[in-house]
């Protein structure tokens, strides 16, 4: 039988903590641990952060943001539960707390998945029980680690949906990639936005492999390509220069919207 895991909360010398190996979460939102730090501070700390112990010292399993907001307070030690663990146990309560996170994107997902698949060895299936996901579902999440940097960061940083990137990731000429990309970013950008894009490309891609045929001849990179963007009203893709400008108020808008 497994020995039952301890729930002695102890408090630990902050001096002795070390980061997490293999941490999946991209960035730390600095104004979220200031405000954590302000709560400590007035109720005390709630709830501990788990530590897996590392010789004589511990590496953060799970609450790294209750322990960088417990450093910002300058507090010398640190309310904690510390165990023995296995790299795989702190690899599962670690993927276990960054999947329940709010503010998780697809890719720190992706990087969970990554590390308990190829790092210790999970199956798909495993990982998908374990987590209530399909393989599908993480294996569409994986992929977003094989795409260019540029649209990973898109992705990252929500400036276009998961269904968008996958779209756009055939465009395999960065400086035409990164075009359409900063359309996505000022004007929005649906999947099926995306999608006329990417045939766009591959459209002008084509001109330029068969000048001969009709319609044919090597495309001017000055010569303006047709741009979409999203429709306010049905979300479908239009082109910029015939899209109509209007100046209505939010509730205006909304009538509209529900009567279509």
């Amino acid at each position: 039988m497994p020995k039952p895991l301890s729930k002695k909360v102890q408090a630990v010398d902050m001096s002795l903590i070390d980061p997490p190996g293999n941490r999946a979460r991209l960035e730390v939102n600095q104004e979220y641990v200031h405000e954590l730090a302000s709560s400590i501070a007035e109720n005390g700390q709630l709830q501990p952060i788990l530590l897996c112990i590392r010789g004589d010292r511990f590496e953060i399993v799970a609450g790294e943001m209750r322990f960088l907001a417990t450093q910002f307070n300058k507090s010398p030690t640190v309310d904690a539960i510390t165990r023995e663990m296995t790299d795989k146990e702190v690899a599962i309560a670690r993927a276990t707390e960054n999947l329940n996170r709010r503010d998780l994107t697809p890719l720190e997902e992706a990087l969970s998945y990554i590390d308990l698949i190829d790092v210790h060895g999970m199956s798909l299936e495993e990982v998908g029980k374990k987590f209530g996901k399909t393989g599908g579902t993480i294996r569409r999440r994986m992929d977003l680690l094989k795409m260019p940097p540029i649209l990973q960061q898109a992705v990252h940083k929500k400036e276009v949906s998961v269904s968008a990137a996958e779209e756009l990731w055939p465009i395999s000429d960065l400086v035409a990639l990164e075009y359409y990309l900063t359309f996505a970013t000022e004007n929005g950008c649906t999947k099926e936005v995306a999608r006329q894009w990417c045939k766009s490309w591959k459209d002008s891609i084509r001109r330029d492999m068969n000048p001969g045929v009709e319609g044919g001849g090597v495309q001017s990179p000055l010569e303006p390509r047709p741009i979409f963007i999203t429709c306010d009203l049905c979300s479908g893709p239009v082109e910029l220069e015939k899209a109509v400008r209007m100046t209505i108020c939010q509730g205006c808008h909304s009538v509209i919207k529900q009567n279509m």
